[in-house]
């Protein structure tokens, strides 16, 4: 418990620092995942000073095999795993379509074609952000998969079953935020420049509602991965 705290306010610390350190909104984007990533290194450390059988005496060992998936918290994994795919789709895909910005920053603008007009508005989640957000949580996916291996593959004590299914909530749900938080962000960004681009007083653009329904989705998502992360799940998995 103390180590979980103390995991989210350093997390909560780093996040602060990338966030005013890094220019042109960099920070802010890594935020999400630089929370994550100190967080999970705690929680790798927490499983490393977990209780562990007496050395002395006779010893009996479980035959039964522990798995990840054993442990893992159901509706938040399924969460963290479409979030992760929903953000790789729309930076593939924002990534795709983006250019460079006034000063020949790639990746920072996104132009559109509007008959003989065209017009250019960012800033835009293209690979300017995009290859960092992706590498950062790439690197909280990692920490995530061996912080859940840590897990399931400490030494067994009796009756500490829960302990070990609210570290993996706490593992799932910070990744939760390292792939939820970039994923609203970049999702507003596609909707204010789509939108601010758009051809015509009432034409919908179909790419610009759909991220605008994610935003509000991702949104309560995030909300929910948090308070697991702060207060568990009222039921079991």
């Amino acid at each position: 418990m103390l180590i979980r705290l103390l995991g989210i306010v350093l997390g909560a610390v780093a996040a602060w620092q990338f966030a005013q350190r890094l220019p042109l909104g960099r920070g802010y984007a890594l935020a999400g995942p630089v929370f994550a990533a100190v967080l999970l290194c705690t929680a790798l450390l927490a499983q490393r000073f977990a209780p562990r059988p007496a050395a002395a005496g006779p010893r009996s060992a479980s035959l039964t095999i522990r798995r990840i998936r054993d442990y893992l918290p159901r509706f938040p994994a399924y969460v963290a795993g479409i979030s992760t795919v929903l953000l790789v789709l729309l930076l593939v895909g924002t990534t795709t379509a983006g250019g460079p910005d006034s000063e020949g920053r790639l990746g920072r603008a996104f132009t559109r074609v509007c008959g003989e007009f065209s017009t250019t508005n960012g800033p835009w989640p293209g690979s300017y952000y995009s290859i960092p957000i992706l590498t950062a949580t790439g690197v909280c996916l990692v920490l995530t998969l061996i912080a859940l291996q840590a897990v399931a593959r400490r030494p067994r004590l009796p009756g500490d079953e829960g302990t070990r299914r609210r570290a993996a909530e706490v593992i799932v749900s910070g990744y939760g935020i390292a792939v939820l938080t970039p994923l609203a962000g970049c999702a507003a960004l596609t909707v204010n420049v789509i939108s601010a681009g758009q051809c015509g007083l009432h034409r919908l653009d179909a790419l610009a509602v759909a991220a605008g329904t994610g935003v509000v989705l991702v949104g309560l998502f995030w909300i929910y991965v948090v308070s697991v992360l702060l207060f568990g799940r009222k039921a079991p998995s």
